[in-house]
């Protein structure tokens, strides 16, 4: 289970979590200048409520596309997204493909489909993909590594720190000074605060604060009692009452906690800091409206009288501070002083300007086709159009251009009739796939390279030039290959559609491994796809691969044709499913479960190959057992 969280789930939320903070960086820059341009328009209210469609963003897993998004000027606009773990390419084994070689070192995909279409193409792409993937992944780990350990080490911090403040908080004494509890319990009463809020001395907290936001404290030190009035006493206890009736200390730790998955981005900490500011602003506002018109210098003449005595800056989640900083004291005090009790309330202009940003923020750029994208889709439309116009040459005839008759082909080929209908069926997928020049390149390479198969066949090796020319060949059909192929990938939910059965991971991995690769795809076809879920894992340069697909017609089954001695094939019952157990002719372990139907859900078989000096009988058990829990 682990492993699972640490392979799977822990780069998709943080993938998840890179993204969106991207995008929160953006919002931050569009909330900033909103509140410059209408600075003298927004009250703190309204202000303070721009930054909860910060924290929106920040939550949001996921929000629909449009053309209005802020997003559009990224360049995921245009189709591309912020992604930095990318899988190769490579099909799934199902029907007749089927992976028949996992070798120790390099991993060589060698498959049917790949032997009568693409020969050698399949490895010679791979092995350059994979070099360049080694490396993402490495890097990819590497950051995901760094990032997690901030996380942790910023929550354990985050903890520790608040918890200690906890303890010190509890050590402290309620005021018992009825003059003073007095004062607090009218505020509260005026302000129509019910809930029971404890006075507590402050100790060495100087500034008068909240504490807490599930059962919250007003912390008030001993000087504030002894240097300030019955007036200023009810000046702060209303601005401190206003944190409570606003919540604004459950904000912080939201907002904090937001912070913490996303401590690399010095853009959020920046509006965390900027939020806080706007957060005093507006609890002075609501503060204010339970004031008297003629005492609202007063009030602030208060805020200057504790800056005085206010010596330490507290910035903890859990706490509500009286005042922020001197840097925002004017600001402050030009506020109360221009300060209209019917400002606090609802504005037109206000709830204009937050629905205004969040219909740009809180929607994904929809990925909107360039022209030049534009122009080479009119031009494959044209290309497409032009061919159909003109007369198609049958498939069969194209397939006995580059293979031969059926005769032909199992005489010179040694291809089977099954295979040479398979040929028949992705020759045609190629023409409805492909443009038109796309086609005749392809075909023309598939007739080079069969007639080089044909050589191989008749002298038993080629030469080194014919070598040479036969990697060439493979270089040239591998775009092409790779376009017919994406239109047979599919995401978790879309192959989930497909098949009948639940597609499930194992949440047993073997200790070291790690998950490297994860595709689904299914064989090309022109009938409805049947995916096949591919996952590999990997420890230095030992593998081991898992196939998860529904279950094949007998004679299409091809883990039996990679069986080296049929004579020593283990079948067995084990949970409730069949298990059968047999070395690959490249001495490979390889066990198969088949999963009885079960109500609405079909039965299905997962595939396990690994190397036998790596992988035990024992150890494949344990991982096809797990995708029974």
């Amino acid at each position: 289970m682990i492993d699972m969280f640490v392979n799977v789930y822990l780069p998709r939320f943080f993938d998840w979590v890179i993204e969106t903070s991207i995008m929160a960086s953006i919002l931050v820059g569009l909330i900033l200048c909103v509140k410059i341009l209408l600075r003298n328009k927004l009250t703190p209210r309204w202000q303070y409520l721009l930054w909860m469609i910060l924290i929106v963003r920040l939550l949001l897993p996921w929000s629909p596309d449009s053309s209005y998004s802020i997003y559009s000027i990224l360049s995921y606009s245009n189709g591309n997204s912020v992604t930095f773990q990318q899988a190769p390419v490579i099909l799934s084994p199902s029907k007749e493909l089927k992976q028949g070689s996992t070798d120790i070192g390099d991993t060589k995909i060698v498959t049917k489909e790949d032997t009568y279409v693409s020969g050698s193409t399949q490895t010679a792409g791979e092995s350059k993909k994979q070099t360049h993937n080694n490396e993402t992944f490495s890097f990819y780990t590497i950051i995901l590594y760094i990032w997690f350990a901030g996380v942790v080490i910023l929550s354990f911090t985050t903890i520790i720190l608040n918890r200690s403040l906890l303890l010190y908080i509890k050590k402290q004494h309620t005021i018992v000074d009825e003059r003073i509890v007095q004062i607090f319990e009218n505020c509260k009463k005026s302000m129509s605060v019910q809930q029971d809020v404890p006075l507590l001395l402050s100790g060495k907290i100087s500034s008068p604060t909240v504490f807490g936001f599930i059962r919250p404290r007003v912390l008030l030190s001993s000087v504030h009692m002894k240097v300030l009035d019955e007036q200023q006493l009810r000046y702060i206890f209303h601005h401190e009452l206003a944190h409570i009736k606003r919540r604004d200390v459950g904000v912080n730790w939201l907002m904090h906690g937001l912070l913490i998955l996303n401590w690399f981005n010095p853009i959020l900490w920046y509006a965390y800091s900027c939020m806080r500011e706007d957060q005093e602003l507006a609890c002075d506002a609501l503060a204010l409206t339970f004031i008297d018109s003629e005492e609202q210098i007063a009030y602030g003449h208060t805020i200057i009288t504790l800056l005085e005595h206010y010596t330490s800056y507290y910035q903890m989640p859990s706490l509500a501070n009286l005042s922020r900083n001197k840097r925002t004291l004017k600001r402050r005090i030009r506020m109360i002083k221009n300060f209209q009790k019917k400002s606090y309330r609802w504005s037109a202009f206000g709830v204009v300007a937050v629905i205004a940003v969040s219909s740009i923020s809180l929607l994904n750029a929809k990925a909107d086709i360039s022209e030049k994208q534009k122009k080479e889709q009119i031009e494959e439309k044209n290309d497409i159009n032009e061919t159909k116009k003109e007369p198609e040459v049958p498939i069969q005839q194209i397939v006995e251009k580059i293979v031969g008759t059926k005769e032909q082909a199992l005489e010179e080929l040694k291809i089977p009739e099954d295979t040479y209908e398979g040929i028949l069926e992705h020759i045609t997928v190629a023409r409805n796939i492909l443009t038109k020049e796309e086609f005749d390149k392809f075909v023309r390479l598939q007739e080079e390279f069969y007639a080089l198969d044909k050589k191989r066949m008749t002298f038993g090796s080629l030469s080194q030039d014919d070598q040479n020319k036969s990697e060439k060949i493979s270089e040239a059909q591998w775009p092409l290959q790779e376009k017919i192929r994406e239109h047979f990938s599919f995401t978790r939910e879309e192959a989930q559609e497909l098949v009948d059965f639940p597609i499930k991971d194992p949440t047993y991995i073997v200790e070291g491994y790690q998950l490297q690769m994860k595709t689904i795809r299914s064989s090309i076809t022109l009938g409805k796809p049947n995916p096949t879920i591919f996952s590999k894992y990997g420890k230095g340069r030992d593998r081991y691969t898992i196939y998860q697909s529904s279950l094949p017609e007998k004679h299409e089954d091809s883990f039996y044709t990679l069986i080296s001695d049929k004579d020593k094939i283990e079948n067995y019952e084990l949970e409730g499913a069949q298990f059968t157990f047999a070395k690959t002719k490249n001495n490979e372990n390889a066990m198969k479960m088949i999963v009885p139907a079960k109500g609405k859900e079909s039965a299905y078989q997962v595939e396990i190959y690994a190397a036998a000096f790596s992988l035990n009988k024992n150890e494949l058990e344990k991982i096809m057992i797990s995708f029974l829990k």
